[in-house]
């Protein structure tokens, strides 16, 4: 009697046990059409699945963790024909608003130059107040806010404002004879206070995307405003672009580099992968 038990329960055992790898086949079937679909998400929600709930189906399991390698090299690969197709138009981009620019760089002094725009190459000295920008050759922008009066501000920060009176500002820059310097000649006091990147981004981003006029003030000692003039404005969001189209180039050139890589170690994994399947 207890032989028929026991020869019972291991039919049992087996029945179930070949019903559950059934099911399993059933879910990477499943996961492998809907990767075919290119419903990439869902596939890999269901070859999640068949581990969770069928621990014991060892062949499906390694089956849809090969899929899910197919899975993330198609991503992949989607990834890196957009970061090259975005970097040949970003590049394209940098080389169109360069030419609204010249180079400013003393090649025995600097090692690294700034895009000036091309309004500004003859500006000579300075002998007004006014918001300048530039770009470095790595795609970093600054602004500039110079004053030029009678008398000096000590100013460290700058204001813009809207009509409406929304607001941005620069960070505080305080006086230290280089980016933060003034100078007097002749009676007239001249400050010029730079802020880079993120010191400035809030600004620039303020002027790029606020149509109409813009009030510029400049914090110090006294209060000094001025409206922002169209050459100015012009100026800074030329600027604002090329730094822009810089930046991201970079960022796609690094997306693409991932990609590549991320590209080439899959495939083999998969071509490895491929061949224990087989055995």
């Amino acid at each position: 009697m207890k032989k028929w038990v026991y020869a019972i329960s291991v039919v049992a055992i087996i029945i179930s046990c070949t019903g559950k790898n059934n099911k399993a086949k059933e879910q990477y079937e499943k996961a492998k059409l809907l990767f075919e679909q290119g419903e990439y998400n869902r596939a890999k929600e269901v070859i999640d699945s068949i581990e969770i709930l069928y621990p014991n189906s060892f062949d499906e399991i390694k089956r849809g963790m090969q899929l899910m390698r197919k899975i993330n090299l198609k991503e992949y690969e989607r990834n890196l024909a957009y970061a090259d197709s975005m970097l040949q138009v970003r590049k394209a981009d940098v080389e169109r608003l360069k030419k609204e620019f010249y180079l400013e760089k003393d090649a025995k002094y600097q090692e690294e130059g700034n895009y000036i725009y091309k309004t500004e190459k003859n500006a000579g000295v300075i002998k007004r107040s006014y918001v300048r920008a530039q770009v470095s050759e790595q795609g970093q922008m600054m602004i500039s806010s110079v004053y030029f009066g009678p008398s000096g501000l000590k100013h460290q920060s700058m204001r813009v404002e809207a009509p409406d009176g929304t607001y941005a500002l620069t960070a505080v820059i305080p006086y230290d004879g280089a980016r933060n310097f003034s100078f007097t000649n002749d009676g007239n006091t001249t400050e010029v206070v730079t802020y880079k990147g993120p010191q400035m981004m809030s600004v620039a981003n303020f002027i790029y995307n606020t149509p109409g006029k813009i009030k510029v003030s400049y914090e110090g000692k006294r209060p000094y405003s001025f409206y922002l003039d169209e050459r100015s404005r012009k100026m800074l969001n030329t600027s604002y672009e090329l730094a822009s189209a810089m930046r991201a180039v970079k960022d796609f050139t690094r997306e693409q580099a991932i990609a590549s890589k991320t590209v080439e170690v899959l495939r083999r994994q998969i071509a490895e992968k491929e061949a224990e399947l087989k055995k």
